[in-house]
């Protein structure tokens, strides 16, 4: 029976040593957790800190939205292409600064659209402070793999006005050149008719109604009208709209009849000019050199048609 309760005894005294072991075993491991974790927090602290200043000094533009397409950050190159501070941005729309209502409309229907994991990228007129247009290119991401953590859209802005400035002006002179271009060979056709023999004045005349409209910029909805004598020459389906161009016909300083060009479309604008300097030039000389034609056909017939 001694014997008994001695093993009992050493059996609970080598328990509780072995508790108390494991218990300081435990303490020490908890311990060294606890100081890798907040090692680990730190870590984290200092790369999250990081790679928000990188974000904040990209030359890049940086917008994130929420849900509901309202700003909840915005880098400083953003905040320097809109002229506003992080303040006055968050909490707004980038439709807000948008130029228009189509414009602001089409921003939004683009981000409406957004699904998870998609990009897109596209070019809008935006508004500096004090009304300032100018082109942004705007690339958005919407993130689906980070709804936890960003339920909007990632949007990336880049100031574009100078390309787009460019390409415009680009874009005038190639109109421009191909408009000289058709101009020199309306000149040339209208000399290459004149200049073939035998002709009369009633197939010279009939024959510059097709040729007259070649040289200006929207040819297929011009038509032309050419009064000589009293006698009328015009294109099928003339009639004179609110946009014409009308030139006296002179014969020996005196008006012998007019030639009148005439939009039958709907160009140009109303707000614009229907015939520029440059048309107007190529119609005067076109009537100069039919009534330079008229007068030596006259001349060796001896007449007036």
């Amino acid at each position: 029976m001694a014997i008994m309760v001695a093993l009992l005894l050493v059996g609970i005294f080598l328990f509780l040593r072995y508790q108390k072991r494991s218990k300081r075993r435990l303490n020490k491991l908890l311990g060294l957790i606890t100081v890798r974790n907040s090692h680990d927090l730190k870590v984290l602290k200092e790369d999250e800190e990081k790679y928000r200043s990188i974000v904040c000094l990209m030359n890049e533009g940086i917008i994130l939205t929420d849900a509901n397409h309202r700003i909840v950050f915005v880098n400083k190159c953003a905040c320097k292409q809109l002229k506003k501070s992080e303040k006055e941005l968050c909490g707004k729309k980038l439709s807000d600064f948008a130029v228009g209502k189509a414009e602001a409309a089409r921003l939004d229907e683009l981000l409406d659209k957004n699904r998870g994991g998609t990009v897109a990228r596209e070019e809008f007129l935006m508004c500096r402070a004090h009304e300032e247009p100018y082109w942004a290119s705007l690339s958005f991401t919407f993130p689906g793999h980070l709804k936890d953590i960003h339920n909007g859209a990632v949007i990336v802005m880049v100031d574009v006005s100078g390309h787009i400035m460019l390409e415009q002006k680009m874009r005038k002179l190639t109109t421009n050149v191909v408009q000289k271009v058709k101009q020199l060979d309306c000149v040339f056709e209208m000399q290459q008719m004149l200049g073939q023999p035998n002709q009369s004045i009633d197939n010279i005349l009939r024959k510059s109604l097709k040729i007259i409209p070649k040289g200006l910029r929207h040819d297929y909805e011009m038509r032309v009208e050419i009064v000589y004598n009293g006698k009328e020459y015009r294109s099928p389906g003339f009639h004179k709209s609110k946009w014409h161009y009308s030139i006296p016909l002179k014969a020996e300083r005196q008006v012998s009849g007019y030639m009148t060009v005439s939009y039958i479309g709907s160009h140009p604008p109303l707000h614009c000019q229907p015939f520029r300097i440059g048309e107007k030039v190529l119609l005067k000389s076109i009537a100069e050199k039919i009534m330079m034609a008229i007068a030596i056909i006259e001349e060796k017939t001896g007449h007036q048609a």
